[in-house]
């Protein structure tokens, strides 16, 4: 029988690729070679699953407190970029729901989302920046970076002009042009 870990997993795939919408149980099912009645032993529902994804996900991203702005910030920065680049799958179910103005998510999944900015709020508090802001560039810079890898390679292909994409670090870019926005924003 598979796992509850087996279910999340192939969910996220096909929600990631298909979308809430266009993925059903069944569907989810017949990928683990299971039958849907077996989801309902661990998901009381489809959206109860669709949920869990983004909290099991979430709930593993964990800040601490440094003791300055640009510590703390580029612990965040640099935590949600290897969250979102080494979890591809959720950076493209994330944009969608996003797009989707989160019409999926559940308070308590929201919940365990916010925390990210939660923590962002702190890290600012002494500025008269708004984290939402900041936020939001962040999160949608990772998110299209990790969404758009293969149309990066193609347009790399077309322009034979591989130096787009190699020794590129988008972490660290993010972190200092937020960095240089902030500054000049104290």
């Amino acid at each position: 029988m598979a796992t509850k870990e087996d279910i999340l997993k192939t969910a996220l795939k096909l929600f990631a690729n298909r979308g809430y919408e266009n993925t059903s149980l069944e569907e989810v099912a017949n990928k683990i070679g299971i039958t849907k009645p077996a989801i309902y032993y661990y998901f009381k529902n489809k959206k109860a699953l669709y949920n869990e994804i983004f909290i099991e996900k979430f709930s593993k991203l964990e800040f601490e407190l440094k003791d300055s702005l640009e510590e703390n910030l580029k612990e965040y920065i640099y935590k949600l970029g290897d969250f979102f680049i080494k979890n591809p799958c959720i950076a493209k179910l994330f944009s969608k729901e996003i797009t989707s103005e989160a019409m999926h998510l559940e308070v308590d999944t929201l919940k365990v989302i916010s925390k990210t900015l939660k923590h962002l709020t702190k890290i600012l508090e002494k500025t008269n920046l708004n984290p939402f802001f900041i936020q939001t560039m962040v999160v949608s810079t990772f998110t299209t970076y990790a969404n758009t890898l293969k149309v990066r390679e193609r347009i790399t292909g077309i322009l034979k002009d591989d130096k787009l994409t190699k020794d590129f670090d988008i972490t660290k870019e993010i972190y200092q042009t937020i960095l240089h926005y902030i500054k000049a924003h104290k």
